[in-house]
């Protein structure tokens, strides 16, 4: 229910559809239009005035706050569906910075054996770098890393007609 004045327009929310929370976040987004004032109309009812302080008329706001005031109510539904996820990914977020502190087990997942095999292949690898290194040998025998400048000459200028 809207009654409009001149100056004011008033609007009436049932508390029964909507939190008086999201009434109030609501009435904030319309704050930069009109001043604002809400009020209890008895245990179902708030009433939220608005003084419109520029050239925005009043039924104009008011119908900004009642699509706001929609919005508010779906964000507050979302917000208490989501809240046993959220409580989940909070809780692991502040587990996970404890277990950082704690000094980590090596879990590479690899047995003792497998650990060693792969010490000595990483030992041989490194020891064969080494020798082609000491040898002389190219880096690169096969040309991998030269540019294309490098191995087929600088790009050739066309004559234009």
């Amino acid at each position: 229910m809207k009654k409009e004045s001149r100056s004011k327009t008033e609007v009436s929310v049932s508390l029964k559809k909507y939190s008086l929370e999201a009434v109030r976040y609501a009435a904030h987004a319309a704050s930069s239009a009109a001043r604002v004032f809400i009020r209890t109309s008895g245990r179902d009812a708030a009433v939220v005035e608005f003084e419109p302080t520029g050239k925005l008329p009043g039924a104009k706001i008011a119908a900004a706050f009642k699509a706001e005031l929609e919005d508010e109510a779906l964000r507050a539904s979302v917000y208490e569906a989501n809240r046993e996820l959220r409580d989940f990914m909070i809780l692991k977020a502040l587990s996970a910075s404890e277990a950082a502190q704690k000094p980590r087990q090596d879990d590479s997942g690899l047995t003792p054996e497998q650990e060693k095999e792969l010490d000595a292949l990483i030992a041989q690898v490194e020891s064969e770098i080494k020798q082609e290194a000491a040898a002389g040998a190219s880096a690169d025998p096969l040309g991998i890393t030269k540019t294309w400048e490098d191995k087929y000459g600088a790009k050739k200028s066309r004559k234009k007609n």
